[in-house]
């Protein structure tokens, strides 16, 4: 039989040994290949649903705005004594708070308003005073008589 040379015997150890780390390397390439190929699958899917839920949301936050609005116009029709530039709000929550406001303000400046009235106003009733017929009860009997004569003479008696 032939003697195989040490040297030869390491090195087709060797070769065998950088054989299996190049098929290790290359399942490995292979797998993370697949696992990329999936990642992006995945993320595309994932960009999919991000634009949906982008769309959704702007979808309902144009309803919430347009909700808000009307809900901003009933209060305020509600409440006619309310000025419209006091109530700003956005959300049915920032209108509640500004109506609550203004009202305040309203109701302390027609409070205002009605005290200075009073302040300012004559203390004698407005319009005619009654008309009562004159009191003749101090008067003696022959001014009654009198008057009594003059009243049937004008026929106003």
């Amino acid at each position: 039989m032939t003697k195989v040379d040490p040297e030869v015997a390491v090195l087709k150890e060797q070769l065998a040994d950088a054989v299996a780390q190049l098929e290790a390397l290359q399942a490995d390439a292979a797998d993370s290949e697949a696992r990329s190929a999936t990642q992006a699958d995945r993320l595309l899917a994932l960009q999919g649903e991000i634009a949906e839920a982008q769309s959704e949301n702007e979808r309902l936050t144009a309803q919430l705005s347009s909700a808000a609005r009307r809900y901003r116009e009933a209060r305020l029709a509600a409440a006619p004594e309310v000025p419209a530039d006091l109530v700003t709000g956005e959300t049915p929550e920032e209108i509640d708070q500004q109506m609550e406001a203004a009202e305040r303000v309203v109701t302390e400046m027609r409070e205002r308003m009605e005290k200075e009235r009073r302040e300012q106003a004559p203390s004698v009733p407005a319009g005619s005073p009654v008309r009562r017929a004159p009191d003749y009860t101090g008067l003696p009997s022959s001014e009654k008589i009198k008057v009594g004569l003059e009243q049937q003479t004008r026929g106003t008696g």
